[in-house]
């Protein structure tokens, strides 16, 4: 089988494509072809050794991914051969076909494409996690997204309306201010040429956001505690910026505010099974009928592993990108 082998840890650029052996299925698995795997910045960290996780090299990256069953171990009753599902593990999905276990997958509904059910599970699940169980987001709040342009920023935008919030998004850029526009935020702040903190209190007329959603970490962090509101939730979820904040502990004091931690995959990778079904109940529900859905700016065949992680390093990608693995 064809697949992306990460042999030692380090640069994107140590990766190869090559065959690997097919693995044998156990009794509560699936074999699954996958038909479209997605990427997203926890696959890079992993693969250069800066995650938390160090699985056991080699190891095929990848974490999420979609297709159709093949094959069912002796134990499953939930799934059969031929069901199209998605899944979500911490590697092996930059491959032609994954064994996972069945508590991994979910079956699909047939007006759901591939490329959706392989990305809605890392931008949507996380963005609700997040916004619904993390920080009790309230119709009529204001929420400011950090990285609004990217696949989890992009997502919260449209929960966060779905949701009933007034929807402030931070990006880099006037092309992706251009789409978060696009994607119904109701305003944009261009934080290469905008002071992030100044913005927001303007276009919240003084009184700071009720919820900010910070992937971006560093200077912008900084920046947040000074412009959430009183009682307010600051939701880390990320340092995209490269450096993890610290945080002098009277500010949040000063205003009652909280400081919310959303690390989805402590949560949704194998601790919580159940919730994690009624997570996608809803969005499955939600994507069914049309009212969410992941935005695609690029996509690669497996064997361009190695540019696909370079678009997204180099801020290139607005939302998702994807591997086609057949």
């Amino acid at each position: 089988m064809r697949a992306v082998i990460c042999k030692e840890f380090g640069p994107v650029d140590n990766l190869v494509v090559g065959q690997v052996e097919r693995r044998e299925i156990g009794p509560k698995q699936l074999r699954i072809a996958i038909h479209v795997a997605s990427l997203g910045f926890m696959d890079i960290l992993m693969a250069r050794g800066q995650y938390q996780l160090k699985p056991p090299l080699p190891y095929i990256p990848g974490s999420c991914g979609a297709g159709v069953v093949t094959e069912v171990g002796g134990d499953v009753v939930a799934f059969k051969v031929g069901d199209r599902v998605s899944f979500l593990n911490y590697f092996s999905a930059y491959a032609e076909e994954i064994v996972t276990d069945a508590i991994t997958a979910i079956r699909i509904p047939d007006s759901m494409d591939f490329e959706q059910a392989a990305t809605y599970r890392l931008t949507y699940s996380p963005s609700w996690y997040a916004l619904v169980d993390r920080a009790g987001l309230k119709p009529g709040e204001t929420l400011v997204i950090t990285g609004a342009a990217g696949g989890v920023g992009m997502a919260a935008v449209r929960l966060g309306k779905l949701l009933g919030a007034r929807v402030i998004a931070a990006v880099g850029s006037e092309k992706k201010a251009e789409a978060v526009r696009a994607n119904g935020a109701d305003e944009v702040i261009d934080y290469s040429v905008d002071n992030f903190r100044d913005k927001v209190k303007e276009y919240t007329n003084g009184r700071g956001a009720d919820v900010i959603l910070d992937v971006v970490g560093g200077d912008i962090f900084d920046q947040c505690i000074r412009c959430v509101n009183i009682w307010g939730r600051i939701i880390v979820m990320g340092f995209a910026s490269g450096r993890i904040p610290t945080l002098p502990m009277n500010l949040p004091m000063l205003k009652n505010a909280s400081i919310v931690g959303a690390f989805f995959g402590g949560w949704g990778m194998g601790k919580d099974h159940e919730g994690i079904r009624v997570l996608n109940a809803k969005l499955l529900e939600l994507a069914a009928a049309g009212q969410i859905k992941a935005h695609v700016s690029h996509r690669f065949p497996l064997d361009q592993i190695k540019t696909a992680m370079h678009t997204l390093l180099g801020r290139e990608a607005i939302g998702k990108i994807i591997l086609n693995t057949r």
